[in-house]
């Protein structure tokens, strides 16, 4: 466990605060504050991948809903004991029910099994038949429907009733006595109906008197006339809260026999808020899931400390556990030294405890076994201890304890004591601290570190960069680059005397001197290395940007051809709505010729066979051979099973097997034929053919089907087809039977719910191809056939 006084330097409360902002019940905001850095490195890595699935989700499908979730495990549990639960606590609990239902609506149709989310939402039980039974039940917070029990509704609606035959005799009292009443109302006293009467006309109203007014003018009397009614509702309302204790210990008794699922699916729901609040907190903070290693490697890339505002804070680049597990960091006061070692901290935290962290994808993090810290002036006037003391103390308690898999923060390092002897002593606890194991990450103010950094090895400098120029803090962190002291420069800016300034430099040894130069010529290095660094990153940014345009490009590409496709289509399915135009205006045609003469029907029978024949060649689509071998063998033949025909490129299903000829009834909708056994081929395969073959098998198949057409049964079957797809069939059916010249015909409906046959009749009682219709004799099938005769001269 990491001590809460490490949590609170770090800041990590804050976090938790901002965590439990974005959570949306009480359970689920208590589960975020009680969120720590986990104890293994493996409970990290799986709270990371449960945030990474909830923000998934969340940018997918949106936020889930929490509304009307709220802790039913204290009622659920005082349930469980064998006490009765009130209407509140049942009308919270209905509320709770809705909700686990609407949480449980949120999965996907198509099931989404990869989301860690779904599966967790999967383990909810929404207990519906209970859920149904308190809103029959349950009115209000205070109050039971009527309908919560025969017994309850049976007391309520007698209770009604002798209410309303007291008032009725009230009323009657008040039209009476009118003279002798304070006020023309009806009121209760003690739960009995009375009148207002002048203390000063008690006479005229026999009754019980039940109070009087405050001034004694008025009297509140029961006339007898009510008394017994009022004595029944008395009686009524004690029932009425006796079968309403009975039904609330009913429903508490259900409570408690379904008291684990309860419990089970008030905890579901805390987690699922609780991992909703980690995804938008990650969305809020731009942040990005890292990566964890065991080793004790930090890089962190264009890292930003989540408590400073995004207008103002500066990213830092961080390295440490690489190829050195000590980093001294320099640099003036207030140029970001405790920043970057609190980001470096917090961060840590942060990925321990499986949130996400504001900075660049690909960013790592190490799961440690503990972090120390000492930051801040911990100096107490009440223990008279001084800051450095008081550092000194904390150190000790973290020497005493060092060893691997520790990561130590130390801001300051041995100020406040003479810096010689607190150079040395900083020196000393860092090596102890590396001889334990230890990462650590140390800021300081003394030369004296540079050195020993620039020298020993497993410990690296880094410094806060600083503007000369400006002589302003930049707060970038350069890793491998040690502190300058840059007092002269900023001295001199700021007008001091030169003489002054040269005199200062003479009392600094020529070795110090040269040990500034060296420095500064380093810090100068690093910053020409790293303005190549970002010019090289810019230019990759440019060419990922390029990279995305084209693709938005190729993206925009698909969608126009897409779209091109679709007014195509749109465009022949119209060419085809005016082909079906043509076909009723002929057929509507040959039925006028018919009424004329025999030689025009025939002239325009032909003719409506061959523009039918050219409309089918114009739009038919056109099919290719399916099998992948020779015919099918008459054995392999199934009752049902869909085949393809070679010649006719009708497609259907065999409803009789072969017979002595080798041929089987192939039945197609309303159609039906015989086709031999060496036409069939299983229905969905491709062998090739060549492309004028196909079309000479095109244009027979449409001579052929105009045959068929022409010999179209005489029966319809219709038995388990929906209304509007009988009515499409039946439409056809009508058309092809004209065509054909035949009547009357049978349309096969059954009787089942009767919809079918009504349907069906009245259409054909509209349809002007049709003269008469009726239902079917007993050897036609009686009412679930219609037979229809045809209007066909």
């Amino acid at each position: 466990m990491i001590r809460e006084k490490t949590l609170k330097i770090l800041e990590y409360p804050a976090i938790i605060d901002r965590l439990a902002g974005f959570a949306s019940t009480e359970t689920g905001r208590a589960l975020c504050h009680s969120l720590v850095p986990h104890p293994s490195y493996e409970d990290s890595l799986e709270a990371l991948a449960e945030t990474e699935d909830a923000l998934s989700r969340l940018l997918k499908y949106g936020e889930l809903p929490f509304s009307g979730i709220n802790d039913l495990v204290p009622m659920v549990r005082h349930a469980a004991a064998g006490a009765v639960l009130e209407c509140s606590d049942f009308f919270r609990m209905a509320a709770f029910l809705r909700a686990v239902e609407r949480m449980v609506g949120q999965i996907p149709e198509e099931g989404e099994e990869a989301l860690l989310i779904h599966r967790k939402i999967r383990q909810l039980e929404p207990l519906p038949g209970f859920r149904r039974r308190l809103e029959q039940s349950v009115k209000d917070e205070d109050d039971l429907l009527d309908q919560a029990s025969d017994a309850l509704h049976r007391i309520r609606v007698s209770l009604r009733e002798t209410q309303a035959a007291v008032r009725r005799e009230l009323e009657k009292v008040l039209a009476r006595q009118g003279e002798a009443l304070q006020e023309n109302i009806i009121t209760l006293r003690g739960g009995r109906y009375v009148v207002p009467v002048r203390s000063d006309r008690r006479a005229a109203v026999r009754g019980i008197v039940h109070d009087r007014s405050s001034t004694g003018s008025t009297l509140f009397i029961e006339p007898m006339a009510v008394v017994e009614l009022n004595n029944k509702i008395r009686e009524l309302e004690a029932e009425e809260a006796h079968e309403i204790r009975e039904i609330l210990k009913e429903l508490s008794a259900i409570v408690a026999k379904q008291a684990d699922v309860f419990i089970k699916n008030s905890h579901l729901l805390a987690e699922l808020d609780f991992v909703m609040a980690k995804a938008k907190l990650a969305g809020q903070m731009d942040g990005s899931k890292p990566l964890m290693n065991e080793k004790g490697v930090i890089l962190l890339r264009k890292a930003r400390h989540p408590l400073i505002g995004r207008d103002r804070v500066v990213p830092i680049d961080f390295e440490l556990g690489r190829t050195f597990r000590t980093l001294v960091i320099t640099g003036p006061n207030t140029g970001g030294k405790t920043v970057s070692l609190k980001t470096c901290g917090l961060l840590t935290l942060m990925g321990m405890a499986g949130l996400f962290i504001p900075a660049a994808a690909g960013s790592e993090l190490a799961w440690f076994r503990a972090v120390e810290a000492d930051i801040g002036d911990e100096q107490s006037i009440e223990q008279n201890l001084s800051t450095f003391s008081s550092h000194m103390k904390e150190i000790i308690r973290i020497t005493a304890q060092a060893a691997p898999g520790m990561l130590v923060l130390l801001d300051e390092l041995g100020a406040g004591t003479d810096p010689s002897e607190g150079a040395a002593l900083a020196i000393a606890i860092l090596d102890y601290l590396k001889a334990s194991g230890c990462h650590t990450v140390a800021t300081t103010h003394y030369r004296e570190l540079k050195g020993y950094a620039m020298t020993e090895p497993d410990v690296e400098n880094a410094c806060c960069e600083f503007d000369t120029d400006t002589l302003q803090p930049t707060y970038k962190l350069l890793i491998g680059v040690p502190g300058v002291s840059n007092a002269f420069a900023i001295s001199s800016r700021l007008g001091l005397s030169p003489a002054i300034i040269d005199a200062a430099r003479a009392l600094i040894s020529e070795e110090g001197t040269h040990f500034e130069d060296l420095v500064s010529a380093i810090e100068q290095s690093h910053k020409e290395a790293r303005a190549m660094e970002e010019e090289v990153e810019s230019l990759r940014e440019e060419t990922n940007r390029v990279r995305d345009k084209l693709a938005l490009e190729r993206e925009k590409f698909d969608r126009e051809g897409k779209k091109i496709l679709e007014e195509a289509r749109l465009e022949a399915t119209a060419l085809l709505d005016r082909a079906r135009e043509d076909v009723d205006k002929l057929l509507g045609d040959l039925r006028s010729a018919r009424q004329a003469d025999r030689d025009s029907d025939h002239r325009l029978a032909s003719e409506a066979r061959g523009r039918l024949g050219a409309i089918g060649r114009k739009f038919q689509v056109r099919r290719q051979d399916e099998s992948t071998g020779g015919p099918v063998r008459p054995e392999e033949i199934s009752l049902g099973d869909a085949y393809d025909t070679v010649s006719l490129g009708v497609s259907g299903l065999v409803r009789e097997l072969p017979d002595a000829r080798n041929q089987v009834v192939l039945e197609s909708g309303s159609f039906r034929v015989k086709v031999p056994v060496h036409e069939l081929r299983h229905a969905g395969r491709k062998p090739g053919r060549d492309r004028k073959k196909s079309a000479a098998l095109a244009d027979h198949s449409s001579a052929l089907r105009s045959e068929i057409v022409m010999r179209t049964g005489t029966e319809l079957m219709l038995l388990g087809k929906r209304v509007d797809e009988a009515l499409t069939m039946l439409d056809h059916f009508l058309d092809e039977a004209v065509l054909a010249g035949i009547s009357p015909v049978r349309i096969v409906h059954g009787k089942g719910t009767g919809a079918l046959r009504k349907a069906t009749r009245e259409a054909l009682s509209r349809d002007r191809r049709v003269r008469s219709f009726r239902q079917g004799a007993d050897g036609e099938g009686g009412d679930g056939v219609t037979v229809a005769e045809l209007i066909l001269s």
